[in-house]
């Protein structure tokens, strides 16, 4: 098992891009338990599976399965708080957040002066990362900034040029200053607490709304399609077993709340509204530009590279023989997978351990090497 050289790589240009996996023991991912009926031996996903229902005539199925998207996975992250997490989900989730941030803020203390910053690129739209960073900054133990790309004092609204912005400290007499350690918080994939307000978009992490109605006559046939996705047993077929038909007036009324949310939708990995989709182009070419610099590091965790926009930025930028970039993989599997993806690119390593899943625990203790860095100072 391989861990990533932080010794080596700590003063160059460093980025992150965090996936689902992070936070899987509090939110399902998009992974089906549920077999491919045209190949058994091909893991199925909501993504692939949706992806399906569109391109064949099976309407009704295709928006149960986006209810079910929602009721399962958007909603609860809308939802949360960090005060909800059972015992748990706290030990499994919200505690290694905090142990990841914590060590990406102490790596980014021993940089040289006014170069503590990094980019911390992220698909996930639940609150995991800015509410984590929220409590370590209260707690007063660690001084960093985490910049979202928001700017405003009671409203804030979001802008691809305030990544650009930097804080640092002076003195009383303004004889000396020194930088703050800085994350720039990049969702990739929209997040909960953003809202749509004319050409703008506001961020607001009081209030994440789940207001997309889901039809009563709806509830057994959701119970039905769950039964399904999560029975190894079964296949995609089945799926098309289940007796569903909406009304016009339903499926109407569903899309117009569904398409308004601002998250990527998985089938196309495109928002609908054009302000969002506007941003979303944007942060793409900001990871690139990123990924083009001089002495740049990706580090990338729980996430599979299914969004074949960032998988082709990625590969792309790796024509930089300057940039390297670390995968880290869930399992053997994971890894025969992305080996396929980055055949022939030198500036990629891949790290699994073998014979044991890579959780959270494990990449901060093992691979992130968050120990050593606490111990170090």
């Amino acid at each position: 098992m391989e861990s990533i050289p932080l010794n080596e790589i700590y003063q160059h240009k460093l980025n992150f891009l965090i996936g689902a996996g992070a936070s899987s023991g509090i939110f399902p991912t998009l992974w089906l338990s549920v077999k491919d009926s045209d190949d058994e031996t091909k893991e199925e996903t909501i993504e692939t599976l949706a992806t399906k229902l569109a391109l064949s005539d099976h309407k009704h199925h295709h928006t149960l399965l986006f209810m079910y998207y929602y009721q399962k996975i958007i909603k609860p992250v809308c939802e949360f708080q960090i005060s909800d997490a059972n015992e748990a989900q706290q030990l499994e989730v919200i505690n290694n957040y905090e142990l990841f941030i914590d060590s990406v803020v102490r790596l980014l203390q021993q940089k040289g002066e006014f170069l503590r910053r990094c980019n911390l690129f992220t698909t996930n739209y639940d609150g995991c990362i800015p509410l984590v960073a929220d409590k370590l900054i209260k707690q007063g133990a660690l001084a960093f900034h985490i910049n979202d790309g928001s700017s405003g004092f009671l409203e804030r609204s979001l802008s691809a040029k305030n990544f650009n912005t930097y804080l640092c400290e002076t003195g009383v007499f303004g004889r000396h200053s020194s930088d703050i350690p800085q994350v720039n918080y990049i969702n990739l994939h929209g997040s909960a607490y953003w809202r749509k307000r004319g050409e703008s978009i506001m961020v607001d992490y009081s209030s994440s709304k789940a207001d997309v109605a889901i039809p009563p006559e709806a509830e057994v046939w959701l119970e039905k399609l769950d039964a399904i996705l999560n029975d190894e047993t079964k296949t995609t077929a089945d799926v098309l077993e289940i007796d569903v038909e909406f009304t016009e007036d339903i499926e109407e009324s569903f899309w117009s709340a569904y398409n308004k949310l601002p998250i990527v939708n998985p089938t196309k990995w495109k928002f609908h509204e054009t302000v969002f989709e506007e941003h979303y182009y944007q942060m793409l070419r900001l990871l690139s530009y990123q990924l083009e610099e001089p002495n740049s590091v990706l580090i990338s965790f729980a996430f599979s590279f299914a969004d074949e926009h960032i998988l082709n930025l990625v590969k792309r930028s790796l024509s930089n023989p300057k940039l390297q970039v670390f995968v880290c993989c869930y399992n053997d599997k994971e890894k025969i997978v992305m080996e396929s993806r980055f055949n022939g690119y030198q500036n990629v390593k891949l790290i699994a351990f073998e014979d044991n899943d890579l959780d959270f625990s494990k990449f901060n203790e093992s691979v992130f090497n968050a120990s050593i860095l606490r111990d170090a100072e």
